[in-house]
């Protein structure tokens, strides 16, 4: 899926048309300051529940038995638009989900097409003719930059399916119910975050003895708990905003 917060203008990434251009290291993390929540594969949770919260959301898509499907999300900001994580062109948090580390690449299907391909976001100021390293060697093969690209865009694919399949069993088994969380800034200022899911412990405590079992074998056990602990990281995303607020308040008191 396009992210219309991070890419402006995909395009096929295709060695006729591109076979020019060189790619800088990702390292202006300013392209997501308006993302307030970013997908997150299932293997991500051990690193990302360290530091946000993670959550659930519709994927926009149902299951066989029209069920709608979830996606987990890691939580950027309280406010459509807003990303706390990210300070001009730095990233405040140890980890950065694989959704964005693999920018400006993405797999995505053009118009017309019949099976998905390669992606490249044209928009992105890293993409030059003169500066960086090739995308493409002289024969039009992926040069070695690219190649490295390539390969984190499959394991994320492939990290996406088996998200899927842990995402289908929450729904299956009915673990989710809708979150919201109410937050009051040093200012007065009140916050409202909805939209999103979350694990009922209640129902997780309450599976059979054998489901249990079932899903502490197979490791979504384990990730649901992972989800759980995460929460606790909503307080320092609240201070977070809260400081943002202050220092943008003192800035509009300013000198004139």
């Amino acid at each position: 899926m396009i992210h219309s917060a991070l890419y402006r203008a995909p395009e096929l990434l295709d060695p006729q048309r591109h076979g020019a251009l060189r790619i800088s290291a990702l390292q202006d993390w300013s392209i997501t300051r308006h993302m307030h929540a970013v997908y997150l594969a299932a293997t991500e949770l051990p690193q990302a529940a360290l530091e946000y919260p993670v959550l659930f959301v519709h994927s926009g898509e149902r299951d066989a038995a029209g069920r709608a499907t979830v996606s987990p999300i890691a939580l950027l900001g309280l406010a459509q638009g807003e990303n706390l994580c990210v300070e001009g062109t730095r990233w405040l948090a140890r980890y950065v989900p694989a959704f964005i580390r693999r920018y400006p690449f993405l797999t995505g299907r053009a118009a017309g097409d019949a099976a998905p391909g390669v992606m490249l976001d044209t928009a992105w100021s890293g993409l030059s003719p003169t500066e960086g390293e090739p995308l493409f060697d002289a024969q039009g093969r992926p040069a070695p930059a690219l190649q490295q690209h390539l390969a984190l865009l499959e394991r994320f694919e492939a990290e996406a399916q088996r998200t899927r399949s842990f995402c289908a069993k929450l729904v299956e088994l009915e673990l989710l119910r809708p979150m919201q969380a109410d937050a009051t800034l040093p200012d007065g200022q009140t916050l409202t975050v909805e939209g999103f899911k979350l694990v009922d412990e209640d129902k997780l405590r309450a599976l059979p003895e054998p489901t249990v079992i079932e899903l502490h074998r197979n490791g979504m056990l384990m990730l649901m708990n992972l989800h759980i602990a995460s929460l606790a990281n909503m307080p320092a995303l609240i201070e977070r905003k809260a400081r943002r607020e202050l220092k943008r308040r003192g800035a509009s008191d300013g000198p004139q």
